[in-house]
């Protein structure tokens, strides 16, 4: 596994491949799985919850995302999992369906690393893809950070970025010098 470059939106270099209309993919499964591994692994180096295979410079349709465990402290201070952390590698997916209400919460991205603002997505959404092993698969009315992870992936394929929906510029919050 090796933590790859992620691309920047403030680099001019980068922000034609971040602004591409990514295509099907077409890497063989054995080229796949290193780099769903590399993925993994650089999403992880940089605490993301997800990454789209074009912040690393590969304008294919894939997104790897991770959901951390939820955890809950009981009156006696143990700390239990109440769920499992969940890890996802999309290839090709597509938001089939969405909620009719709409969740605002503050959201950033990799590719604007310590900038962060309040984007407004559905509350719900199903997501149709395939696994690594070519099966189709389906996250029936997602909701939540998945919901939010998944429109935010998706939309990163398209060559949409969260700062295209912030409808207010002075809302962005810039944590790098704090």
């Amino acid at each position: 596994m090796a933590v790859r470059r992620i691309l920047s939106i403030e680099n001019p270099d980068d922000l034609p491949i971040l602004r591409t209309m990514c295509a099907p993919v077409s890497l063989s499964k054995s080229e796949l799985a290193p780099l769903i591994d590399d993925m993994f692994a650089t999403m992880h180096a940089t605490d993301g919850v997800g990454l789209a295979a074009p912040q690393i410079g590969i304008t294919q349709r894939l997104v790897v995302i991770h959901i951390p465990a939820r955890t809950e402290k009981r009156r006696d201070g143990v700390i239990v999992e109440v769920e499992p952390e969940q890890n996802y590698a999309m290839l090709n997916p597509v938001i089939t369906q969405h909620g009719d209400s709409t969740i605002t919460a503050s959201e950033g991205c990799l590719s604007l690393p310590g900038r962060y603002a309040p984007i407004t997505r559905f509350s719900w959404v199903t997501c149709e893809y395939q696994d690594l092993k070519g099966r189709h698969l389906r996250i029936r009315r997602a909701t939540g950070l998945l919901a939010r992870a998944i429109q935010h992936e998706v939309d990163h394929l398209n060559g949409v970025l969260f700062i295209d929906h912030v409808s207010d510029p002075n809302t962005i919050e810039d944590v790098r010098t704090k």
